[in-house]
């Protein structure tokens, strides 16, 4: 497995994520206006994924092409796996590996909310996070942080602390984005929890979603 060669492919939208985000602990008319924008959030979320998702098959059937012959051409076969290869590390349906950071999250309180597993998930992206998953779930472009303190949810799937984050990308830029004043790591400490940031230079993010 290798990381992604950002020059090998560019995707309409890129690699931002949008990430949906409920908390029951929330003011009801803030959860209702909230609520109001992800329905126009989540359409736009959706027409993404399902761009991502066309354009995969497309390189897929690309790569056929040329594998079988119909189209003779090293160097355009070459681009077209690497192609493929990209798109589906953004579309989450391929392992990557690399240089990367792991950022552990002790919550021996269960006080961690929503929205602190929400913003290390964008300041990771915004630091140039190619692939992330978190305790073992894979983030992708519709991917939604749901639940309570103490009872986590990323897609559905239940988060157990200690919360273990997974993120192939510049090692020291998402350092930086976590530890920024008033960031992430002092958010987790606010409420009584612990974070720890390693620099590791070679991680799998291995979790993939169908």
């Amino acid at each position: 497995m290798a990381a992604v060669a950002t020059a090998a492919v560019t995707v309409a939208f890129g690699f931002a994520l949008t990430t949906q985000i409920r908390s029951t602990a929330e003011p009801q008319d803030e959860v209702v206006g909230r609520e109001e924008d992800l329905v126009v959030i989540l359409d736009e979320i959706n027409q993404r994924e399902e761009t991502l998702r066309q354009q995969l098959g497309e390189t897929r059937q690309t790569v056929e092409d040329l594998s079988s012959g119909r189209q003779e051409s090293g160097a355009a076969l070459e681009e077209a796996r690497s192609r493929a290869e990209a798109i589906g590390i953004l579309a989450g349906t391929l392992p990557a590996g690399g240089p990367g950071l792991r950022l552990t999250v002790q919550d021996p309180d269960g006080a961690v909310p929503p929205s602190v597993i929400l913003g290390a998930i964008q300041e990771l992206r915004g630091a140039g996070a190619e692939a992330l998953e978190v305790d073992g779930v894979r983030i992708v472009v519709s991917s939604a942080v749901t639940g309570t303190p103490g009872d986590l949810r990323i897609d559905g799937q239940p988060l157990s602390a200690p919360y273990e984050f997974r993120a192939i990308g510049p090692p020291a830029a998402m350092e930086v984005a976590l530890n920024v004043s008033g960031g992430v790591v002092a958010d987790i400490g606010r409420v009584g929890g612990e974070a720890r940031v390693e620099q590791v230079d070679s991680l799998v993010v291995d979790a993939v979603v169908d």
